[in-house]
């Protein structure tokens, strides 16, 4: 059978850091590995990295038994429009939705034109699957979701399968995935799970706290076969296994790998391992994401962090004694007031984070916190592409929406255009991708300027 694998075009009303944090599209390569395991002929489509996109004639090209979709929180109104122009072309192709929102609501694409819906994704229910659309046969098949069925009676117990990803699939892309300043870079799993069950956390959720991880050779033969000199590791946290760490930094040397890493790391694992660090760095760890969240020792706790607002501070000096940037991630509170915007202000001023993000607080109905927010949100559940985490999704309790985006603008100006996060930037990013990173947050700033000025539509309050 001929399949396409299609990430569609970003919706341009979400809020989104897409102009420089733009990776591969790791899910539906590991789709694509076993579709070919099977014997099946792939193509991957991506519609983010195509500027001028022709649905309607690479269908009419390759004529496909099979497309699949892969989808985040913001990509349900493109799905559907592309699956309904599939269906208007071919009523005959089978169309197939995955990817994290079809993990978190398969609901919402529960759609007449969409045949299948993977709350999972394995090499056994692909398997079934192909039995059945050649067979045409409707029997139940794990972890998925069947429109013949109702959506109602299929079985969907089961998690995604760890399956090496077909890289090849998407080589006419690969120059124009990045990571902030790095282009291109490559994307790795290497562990599935997280060991710190944070209150708001949504990827604990999705993948669990028992933390599975793939064996550090393979990792390494992975890493060793990709093109691309910038590797960024997508664990919830590398740095939590100290023993692995050590075996990855010793194969590392054996085969003198050189390449740079980005990953995402705890304040905990950071501190726990504080002698390994030069070590990480002469190996090429550039950067490592620390989710320090709050200046506020109270709500650290409230969220079930692990670690203290002065933890938070020797994590940052220690990855920078190792000449590591620290990329801070940090919670904006919708109780918070313009005295507490001012004090996040000064607090940054203190740590310096080389990067600083903020992501408003956003209360997933996944999470325990949707029900302490339920009656405060701006926008239904159903409104699935609004909880992209870079809306405001819950009203603020102590100053106007309005005000509330303005003393968002207020920090983030002045957080991410420092001269200590400029200097950083210019030193370490060729030219044209700093260029490129100002104009992706300048995006992000258009956005909350026009919240601001026009106020926010389609929200659930009047």
């Amino acid at each position: 059978m001929k399949v396409f694998l299609v990430r569609p075009n970003l919706n341009k009303e979400i809020t989104t850091v897409r102009n420089f944090m733009f990776g591969e599209p790791l899910g539906i390569e590991c789709v694509s590995t076993i579709f070919k395991e099977q014997g099946h002929e792939v193509v991957i489509l991506d519609f983010m990295a195509e500027s001028k996109r022709n649905f309607k004639k690479y269908i009419e090209k390759y004529d496909p038994d099979i497309i699949g979709f892969t989808s985040q929180c913001s990509d349900i109104t493109n799905i559907k429009i592309l699956a309904e122009e599939v269906k208007q072309i071919n009523k005959k192709i089978v169309v197939l939705a995955g990817g994290v929102q079809a993990i978190i609501t398969p609901e919402a694409y529960f759609d007449k034109n969409i045949d299948y819906v993977f709350k999972a994704t394995t090499r056994e229910n692909i398997k079934q699957l192909l039995n059945q659309i050649q067979n045409n046969t409707n029997e139940e098949i794990m972890g998925v979701f069947s429109r013949k069925l109702k959506y109602q009676s299929t079985i969907s117990a089961c998690s995604n399968e760890y399956v090496k990803a077909d890289r090849e699939s998407t080589d006419k892309y690969r120059n124009q995935y990045k990571y902030a300043g790095y282009q291109p870079v490559a994307i790795i799993q290497t562990s599935y799970g997280c060991r710190n069950y944070c209150s708001f956390c949504l990827r604990v959720r999705l993948e669990g706290s028992k933390v599975t991880e793939l064996p550090i050779e393979d990792v390494v033969d992975e890493i060793e076969s990709l093109n691309e000199s910038n590797v960024m590791i997508c664990d919830s946290d590398f740095l939590i296994n100290e023993k692995r760490l050590i075996e990855f930094l010793d194969l590392l040397e054996k085969r003198n790998i050189k390449k740079t890493y980005i990953c995402y790391g705890s304040v905990n694992s950071i501190l726990e391992k504080e002698y390994l660090f030069d070590r990480l760095s002469n190996n090429g760890l550039k950067a490592v994401i620390v989710g320090m969240e709050s200046f506020d020792e109270a709500q650290l706790k409230q969220w079930n962090k692990k670690a203290t607002v002065g933890e938070n501070h020797k994590a940052k000096q220690v990855l920078n004694n190792s000449k590591i940037a620290c990329w801070g991630t940090f919670i904006l509170h919708p109780d918070f007031s313009k005295k507490d915007f001012k004090q996040l202000r000064k607090s940054l001023k203190i740590l310096k984070p080389e990067f600083i993000s903020f992501t408003p607080l956003v209360p997933h109905p996944l999470t325990p916190l949707y029900e302490e927010y339920k009656d405060r949100l701006i926008y239904s559940k159903e409104d699935y592409e609004k909880w992209s985490f870079g809306d405001v999704v819950v009203y603020p309790s102590k100053m106007s929406l309005k005000r509330y985006y303005w003393e968002v603008l207020k920090l983030g100006v002045p957080a991410n255009l420092n001269w200590h996060s400029i200097k950083y930037g210019l030193r370490t990013f060729p030219p044209k991708n700093n260029i490129r990173m100002v104009f992706g947050f300048n995006q992000i700033l258009k956005a909350y300027i026009k919240n601001i000025l026009f106020g926010v539509k389609n929200s659930t309050h009047k």
